[in-house]
């Protein structure tokens, strides 16, 4: 009697230690999204009440640390508890451990510490088809087959050094990969899912790339500027890729005689490229001591024909001989309006 006693007494206590918060929305949101901020989630110690039938929710901290939210798991339970929304976004909130949930159509997970993630258990098939993990400490992508409706994948700004075969078996509905700055120093084109139309691999250090693996007749745009690349056929590239309409291939190792040859090919095919992309920060491209950066591409010094030096001083000579040209014009016109 003693023991049923205490451990009734046990109970009520805990209970009554518990603190229950109910959230709201902040305005103005739209009439399917619902915006949190301050979230604290601990099961622990809170329940928490949500609002509920919303299809969109965002939960957020402000960098300038203006409002901070921490939510250190997501899993089906907190999921439920949201009110099942169709698209979810948690970011800058130190979440750790994301187990998505299969109801889950579009996931923005970014600015966050995960390492990895993991399908919710279930028989259901997951219908996530958008999933951003970027700037995170995800180092491998091996849970990522099982997301078998899954159209666009970004995983910028993370760990991953290595794409294992048959990653993406299974993917065959994936339109869009983005890889940039990423630690990747080969990519087997072979492992790539042939429903791909859009692949980003910037910013990362492979030191090969061979076109002829990239079995991907969809393809439209593809960047693999700013890694560690000496060499690229551009004919197998572009074979049987009819849809490639733009190919980012600066900030890499070429030398300039395969920059012409595959320049001039891609312009035959009309094929549109940028060695030096305007849309990012160019003044921090930047070679190494062996190499000079000559139209958005590092050559080696070595390697730089004379003929290019002497066209280079040539440009240069005939601009500083215009400036001066002008000048003169101009002092001679000032000097008979007088």
């Amino acid at each position: 009697m003693k023991e049923i006693l205490w451990t009734f007494l046990l109970i009520t206590t805990s209970y009554a230690s518990r603190v229950v918060r109910e959230h709201r929305c902040i305005s103005p949101a739209g009439e399917d999204m619902c915006i949190l901020q301050e979230v604290f989630y601990n099961r622990s110690t809170t329940d928490n009440v949500f609002p509920q039938n919303y299809s969109h929710v965002h939960i957020g901290s402000d960098t300038t640390r203006t409002f901070q939210s921490l939510v250190p798991i997501l899993d089906g339970q907190l999921f439920r508890e949201l009110g099942e929304p169709q698209a979810l976004e948690l970011t800058y909130v130190k979440l750790k451990t994301l187990e998505i949930p299969r109801k889950l159509v579009l996931g923005n997970f970014v600015d966050n510490s995960l390492r990895e993630f993991w399908l919710e258990p279930g028989e259901m098939a997951p219908a996530l088809s958008y999933l951003d993990l970027s700037r995170n400490e995800v180092s491998n992508l091996t849970n990522i087959s099982s997301l078998v409706n899954l159209e666009s994948l970004y995983m910028v700004g993370n760990e991953i050094e290595h794409i294992a075969p048959n990653t993406f078996a299974g993917l065959t509905k994936l339109k869009l990969l983005n890889l940039n700055h990423n630690e990747l120093k080969m990519i087997h084109g072979a492992d790539l899912p042939p429903s791909l139309i859009w692949i980003r691999l910037a910013d990362n250090s492979l030191e090969s790339l061979d076109a002829a693996e990239l079995k991907l007749p969809l393809l439209e745009y593809l960047d693999i500027s700013n890694n560690h690349l000496t060499t690229l056929n551009g004919a197998e590239l572009i074979m049987d890729k009819p849809n490639l309409r733009e190919v980012f291939f600066g900030g890499n190792r070429f030398d300039l005689a395969t920059v012409q040859k595959v320049t001039e090919l891609f312009q035959r095919h009309n094929v549109s490229y940028t060695l030096l992309d305007d849309t990012e920060d160019n003044e921090f491209m930047h070679c190494d001591y062996r190499s000079k950066l000559v139209d958005g591409v590092c050559v080696r010094r070595d390697q730089i024909p004379n003929g290019w030096l002497k066209s280079t001083g040539l440009s240069v000579l005939t601009v500083l001989v215009a400036a001066l040209f002008g000048m003169v014009v101009r002092w001679v016109f000032l000097a008979m309006s007088k």
